[in-house]
């Protein structure tokens, strides 16, 4: 426990954390939560005060001793309500998913550049054995079988990565598919800010995502970077709701090597996941290097991509309405080479407005969709400069928590 070490804020710290620095935002980033995240009804009407672990709730600091650290960030979620990961000595690193079960009233935020990162990484040797196995020649939609340790696998890429792993790393238990960072489970009003998230590069396991939402209402996850999520990114699922991705970018490194699914929204088409759920607000986001597909997809819920820039030429897919979904793409940049924009099946509305297409694409409506909270839209044609400027999107370089 020695590396969990409670906190007395200093005057400057506690001024930092009430008042902030107007110069470690952009201007137009107020700094609070706001979209679905505030919202407890699906008409506005009813409003909800996402202040997680609040200002002034019992405080701890947890940086890294050079071993994974991922039960001792869970011990903290247990016994402090504001969980600073400092980056000072480096990455924290996780071993394995942190299983987060039915937490309310938590931030989790970071300073001094905070990484979460998986102990687990693909290497540029396995990535060389994968492509000697010709593993792209595979179905990613069918065609599967069963592995050697008897598990079923539906997909024939997955089955035969999964086969491989097993054999290179002797590892009939596939204990590299738990190579995530976190899981919410059941939470509520819970807040994540200004860490970096770093997965193990992204390979077709159908394994852990950098980040999880599952049963979990009311969450903010502002100012945090995720690459290389083993399955996704930052995936949303299972009867989850009011949430707001803000001011976040999502990106692979060349570590990655297929699947780079970066944002799901409804895990299947079975109507437990998500009807009159799944109402998610992403603003002021980048898909960046690498993204190809998922950014997001999406099923049930509604849906508002607000003031978002993609930047990921040569991608397959980037929003995708799908089963029974609203989608509301409004005030975004499409940056040029980014070709493949729009693919819908099945959605029940989706309505673009304000947006920037450096490719030719000519936007199209199917009804209106409309957002029940107050929100104001950048000029798309500054946003690229906005978001990737100082105080733009991502984690921001600061000594002290975001305010």
């Amino acid at each position: 426990m020695n590396i969990l070490k409670l906190i007395a804020l200093t005057v400057a710290a506690a001024f930092a954390v009430l008042n902030g620095s107007a110069q470690t935002r952009s201007k137009y980033d107020t700094g609070q939560p706001f979209g679905w995240a505030v919202c407890n009804s699906l008409d506005g009407t009813q409003t909800f005060n996402v202040n997680g672990g609040s200002v002034g709730g019992r405080t701890v600091t947890i940086s890294s001793n050079g071993r994974p650290m991922g039960d001792d960030i869970l011990q903290a979620l247990d016994n402090y309500d504001i969980i600073i990961i400092d980056g000072s000595n480096g990455p924290v690193e996780i071993a394995s998913t942190m299983i987060i079960n039915g937490i309310k009233n938590k931030t989790i935020t970071g300073i001094n550049g905070a990484t979460l990162t998986t102990t687990f990484k693909l290497t540029d040797n396995l990535k060389a054995r994968l492509n000697a196995l010709n593993i792209r020649q595979y179905s990613s939609s069918g065609n599967g079988g069963t592995l050697s340790n008897g598990q079923r696998v539906h997909e024939e890429q997955e089955l035969h990565v999964r086969q491989f792993l097993i054999d290179h790393l002797g590892d009939p238990d596939e204990k590299c598919r738990e190579s995530g960072i976190m899981a919410l489970r059941g939470c509520d009003n819970i807040i994540i800010r200004n860490i970096r998230f770093e997965g193990t590069g992204s390979f077709d396991v159908g394994g852990a995502d950098c980040l999880t939402a599952s049963m979990t209402t009311h969450l903010w996850v502002d100012h945090c970077d995720f690459v290389d999520g083993t399955d996704g990114n930052l995936d949303i699922n299972t009867r989850s709701d009011f949430i707001t991705i803000s001011w976040c970018t999502f990106s692979y490194t060349d570590r990655s090597f297929i699947h780079m699914n970066s944002n799901l929204i409804g895990a299947n088409d079975n109507p437990s996941q998500g009807i009159d759920n799944l109402n998610v607000t992403y603003a002021n986001c980048i898909w960046g290097y690498k993204c190809d597909q998922r950014m997001p997809m999406v099923r049930f819920g509604n849906i508002h991509v607000l003031n978002c820039y993609y930047n990921c030429p040569g991608n397959s897919a980037a929003v995708n309405p799908r089963r029974d979904s609203e989608v509301l793409l409004e005030g975004c940049y499409f940056e040029k080479g980014v070709k493949n924009i729009f693919h819908e099946r099945d959605s029940r509305a989706y309505q673009m407005m304000d947006n920037i297409f450096r490719e030719t694409f000519k936007p199209k409506n199917k009804g209106t969709v409309t957002m029940p909270y107050k929100y104001e839209v950048i000029p798309p044609k500054i946003l690229p400069s906005v978001l990737t400027g100082t105080g733009g999107a991502g984690r921001i370089e600061t000594a002290q928590p975001l305010p």
